[in-house]
């Protein structure tokens, strides 16, 4: 009876998950706004250093309010085309153990297209330690090409004139564990069929009304199992990530 309880008891204790932090309004205008946890336990910040080339990451223990975060942590800036936004936060209950996840949003404009693609990376603050990066993994990402120049280049192309590029991905926490285990599961397609950003689409033979359809790349619809590793104080992949930069951003 009591293995039975447990069973029970552990199959319902809700699982931990990433909480979406959402912007709350400054103090004053022209403020960097805060992004809160629905309850304000937990607020997070990205401001621009001293050098105004670098961006720091607050995490604040309620909402800010002209009061002194309770840790930050130096984040790499990207490119110019990019900006950094609190995305989500993951506490353990009852301890101020938190990791917090900022979304790297990037841009780009390409001749007759264009395109974005985000990153998240998590930082884990423990109190009395120095806070400490644990995972970057590619969101999402969606580009498109110009593949047609001309008249001649639309009817070879059957109208379709860009190459489309699709990329979305999924970051979960699954056991009672503090760091958790994490889920991560991505999808990929291209459209018209399979096209390459590596290839010139003009080269291949004429599309025709049935080759209009999103091909799914299997190479980029991926899962995997990230775990935390003590030692190295990061999260580490049951398998290599493998290479989908044509679904993003440089």
């Amino acid at each position: 009876m009591f293995l039975l309880l447990a069973a029970f008891l552990a199959a319902a204790a809700p699982s931990p998950d990433f909480e979406t932090l959402e912007p709350v309004p400054a103090a004053t205008q022209g403020e960097a706004i805060p992004a809160c946890t629905a309850d304000r336990r937990w607020c997070a910040l990205i401001e621009t250093d001293e050098t105004q080339e670098r961006q720091v990451l607050r995490l604040y223990d309620g909402t800010p309010d002209g009061r002194a975060p309770a840790a930050s942590h130096l984040i790499d800036n990207g490119a110019s085309e990019g900006f950094w936004k609190p995305g989500v936060i993951l506490r353990r209950a009852g301890s101020d153990d938190v990791i917090l996840g900022a979304d790297m949003e990037l841009q780009a404009m390409y001749s007759g297209g264009g395109g974005m693609s985000s990153y998240r990376t998590l930082v884990r603050f423990t109190p009395g330690e120095t806070p400490q990066e644990i995972l970057t993994v590619p969101m999402s990402g969606s580009l498109m090409i110009r593949a047609c120049f001309g008249e001649e280049d639309m009817k070879q192309r059957a109208g379709a004139c860009h190459d489309e590029y699709e990329f979305a991905a999924e970051l979960k926490a699954e056991g009672d564990a503090f760091p958790p285990r994490l889920t991560y599961a991505s999808t990929a397609a291209t459209f018209p069929g399979r096209v390459s950003r590596d290839e010139d689409s003009l080269a291949k033979p004429p599309l025709k009304p049935e080759d209009l359809v999103k091909a799914v790349d299997a190479e980029c619809t991926v899962q995997r199992v990230f775990t935390f590793d003590r030692a190295a104080k990061a999260y580490v992949a049951d398998a290599p990530l493998p290479d989908c930069s044509a679904y993003t951003v440089p």
